[in-house]
């Protein structure tokens, strides 16, 4: 598996992929309409994407952070907003090497604070990756 940030050029790879999760989400199917978001969160820097590519060159994963300041902290931290893998019996490895991606990037952002917005169903898994929850806030965060 290969794991590397996506550009406007390779978007056509995650699509399908970003659109089934969409729909897992409970949302309706626009493909057209998910492919420009996604090109415009790259082409104006709003987001970080980053694809997992299995052997045979099909995404099988994917993970988006946004980049966000602190006044206070007077900094960038990353929101992680997405993340998701093929349901297959590498689900977890994918979705823990996604995480590790984006651990290794925010790190080299010189940040040292990824957060995640979750449901009450996800808060094991993310207790489970190091997240605590900020009960402030609501939401779990790793320092990095």
């Amino acid at each position: 598996m290969r794991i590397f940030k996506a550009e406007l050029w390779n978007l056509e790879l995650i699509l399908p992929l970003f659109e089934q999760y969409r729909c897992e989400q409970g949302m309706s199917e626009n493909a057209e309409r998910a492919l420009s978001f996604l090109a415009n969160r790259i082409r104006f820097s709003e987001s970080i994407l980053f694809i997992a590519i299995d052997d045979q060159q099909q995404a099988v994963g994917f993970v988006q952070l946004y980049p966000r300041l602190s006044s206070l902290r007077l900094q960038r931290y990353w929101q992680l907003t997405d993340i998701f893998a093929a349901d297959n019996a590498q689900r977890q490895h994918i979705m823990q090497a996604l995480l590790q991606k984006s651990r290794d990037f925010v790190s080299f952002t010189q940040s040292n604070l990824l957060v995640v917005e979750s449901t009450p169903q996800q808060r094991e898994f993310w207790q489970e990756q190091g997240f605590k929850l900020n009960p402030n806030k609501g939401v779990f965060e790793v320092r990095l």
